[in-house]
C-alpha cells in the first residue's frame, strides 16, 4: 500500500511540473507576440530615403545606416507589396524599361518593383543623384528609374515640375555614350507629352547633332530618332527638322533596317506638313537614285507627291 501512495504523489508531482512548464512557454509566447507587434507599430518603418534604394538599387548619401539594416533580416511593407529585408532583385528585374517607336507608342517594361512607389520626394533624391553623381554606373541606374517612372502620366508632369527635364536633357552630353542612350530613352518617354515637348523642344537641336555626328546604326542614333519620331508626330517642331532631311535620306539608305524604319516614320510624318512638301519635294532627284537601292523608298516617294499635289 505504502508503495502505491508514493507512485500516486509522484505522478502528481509529475502533471504540476508539466504544467509550470507550460504556462512558462505560453508566457514566453505572448511577450515575443506582444514585441514585434509593437515593432511593427512603432518606429521600425524605413526611411524614404531607404525606400529608393530599395526601388532603385541606388545608394542614397545620407542613409548608409538604413540601407545597411536592409540586409538584417526582417519584413515591412512598402505600400504595394511585402519585401524581404536582404532579398534585392537582381539587376534583370531591374532592367531598363524597353522603348520602341514600332507602333507609335512606348512600348513599356516595369521594373519588377513598381516605380509609382516612387513619389515627389524619391524623384527629387533620384534627380539629386543624377546631377551630383560622379560615378556612370549610378547615373546610369538613375536614368533608368526615371525612364521607368516617366511611363507614368503623372510623373512625366512631376519630373517637369521639379526641373528634371534639363537635368535629363544634359545627360545628352555626358562622356560615356551608355548614359547618353539612357537619357535618350528617358526623354522618349517624356516627349509623349505635349507640355514636355514645349520645354524639350531647345534640345532637338542636339538630338539631332547626336543623330549626324555619332556612329552609324549605333544605339545613339536609334535613341534620337525614337524621340525625333514622337516631336514630329505634330507640325510644331518640324521647321527644326527641314536642314537634316538630306541626312535622314542619306541613313534611309546606309542605316540598318531598325534605322531606316525610324527614319521613314520621321519622314512621313514630316511629309503630312504642306509647309514641309517644299523641301522634301526638292529632294526628289536624290530619292529617284535612293529608289533604286532600296524598294521601301517608293512608299514615301508616293506620300510626298501626294502631298505635294495637295499643297
Amino acid at each position: 500500500m505504502g508503495s502505491l501512495a508514493d507512485d500516486g504523489r509522484w505522478t502528481v508531482r509529475l502533471a504540476v511540473g508539466l504544467l509550470a512548464g507550460a504556462a512558462g512557454l505560453y508566457g514566453l509566447h505572448k511577450l515575443v507576440t506582444l514585441k514585434r507587434q509593437q515593432q511593427r507599430a512603432g518606429g521600425d518603418r524605413p526611411s524614404e530615403k531607404n525606400l529608393v534604394h530599395r526601388v532603385t538599387g541606388l545608394k542614397v548619401p545620407g542613409d548608409e545606416q538604413g540601407i545597411a539594416e536592409e540586409h538584417c533580416g526582417s519584413n515591412y511593407n512598402t505600400g504595394t507589396a511585402a519585401i524581404q529585408k536582404g532579398s534585392s532583385p537582381p539587376p534583370s528585374e531591374r532592367q531598363q524599361m524597353l522603348v520602341s517607336s514600332q507602333n507609335s507608342r512606348p512600348t513599356r517594361f516595369l521594373c519588377a518593383k513598381s516605380p509609382d512607389v516612387l513619389e515627389r520626394q524619391h524623384l527629387q533624391a533620384v534627380l539629386g543623384l543624377l546631377k551630383e553623381s560622379s560615378d556612370a554606373s549610378t547615373r546610369e541606374q538613375a536614368l533608368v528609374t526615371l525612364g521607368n517612372s516617366a511611363a507614368f502620366s503623372a510623373n512625366q508632369d512631376l519630373l517637369r515640375n521639379l526641373d528634371g527635364l534639363s537635368i535629363i536633357a544634359n545627360c545628352l552630353f555626358d562622356e560615356v555614350i551608355s548614359v547618353r542612350v539612357k537619357a535618350l530613352n528617358v526623354l522618349n518617354n517624356l516627349s509623349m507629352n505635349i507640355a514636355n515637348q514645349k520645354e524639350l523642344k531647345i534640345w532637338i537641336p542636339q538630338i539631332l547633332e547626336i543623330l549626324r555626328t555619332t556612329t552609324l546604326n549605333s544605339e545613339l542614333q536609334v535613341a534620337s530618332l525614337r524621340v525625333l519620331t514622337n516631336f514630329s508626330i505634330t507640325n510644331n517642331y518640324h521647321y527644326m527638322m527641314t536642314n537634316y532631311i538630306p541626312h535622314f535620306l542619306k541613313l534611309l539608305v546606309e542605316g540598318t533596317e531598325k534605322i531606316k524604319v525610324q527614319i521613314l516614320k520621321v519622314l512621313i510624318n514630316l511629309s503630312a506638313n504642306p509647309d514641309i512638301c517644299h523641301d522634301l519635294l526638292s529632294a526628289q532627284s536624290g530619292m529617284q537614285d535612293l529608289s533604286k537601292q532600296h524598294t521601301r523608298i517608293g512608299t514615301i516617294s508616293a506620300c510626298l507627291h501626294i502631298h505635294g499635289a495637295k499643297s
